[in-house]
């Protein structure tokens, strides 16, 4: 379960604000349909990882970010399910991803210090 990872990584890049917010009352999160990371056990480990820090109730956002390709031989833009569907257009499996492998923390809001 890398999820939890993921969350105690998220708390480090929040204690960064310690000294800037009272308390962080949302943050809102990028995550890819080929990141590999599953929401259900984003959440959950979130739940565990901010309790004590000043995000405890935090409300947490996850945009879905969908995959995005461009085909490296006929240039078409497709979004495959996963990673090794092929090009829709014209079969190949040459491709460069645009979108979709995205983890991020996009945003936090919260109460001044």
């Amino acid at each position: 379960m890398h999820e939890l990872s993921l969350a105690m990584e998220i708390v480090q890049l929040l204690e960064a604000h310690v000294h800037e917010m009272a308390r962080i009352t949302s943050l809102t999160l990028d995550v890819g349909t080929l990141s590999c990371v599953d929401e259900s056990a984003l959440r959950t480990a979130l739940g565990s990882a901010l309790r004590g820090t000043l995000a405890q109730d935090a409300q947490v956002h996850i945009h879905t970010i969908q995959a995005q390709a461009q085909c490296l031989d006929c240039q078409h833009h497709f979004s495959p399910p996963t990673r090794i569907d092929p090009c829709p257009a014209c079969g190949s499996f040459r491709k460069t991803w645009l979108a979709g492998q995205d983890f991020r923390l996009r945003s936090i809001e919260g109460i001044p210090a």
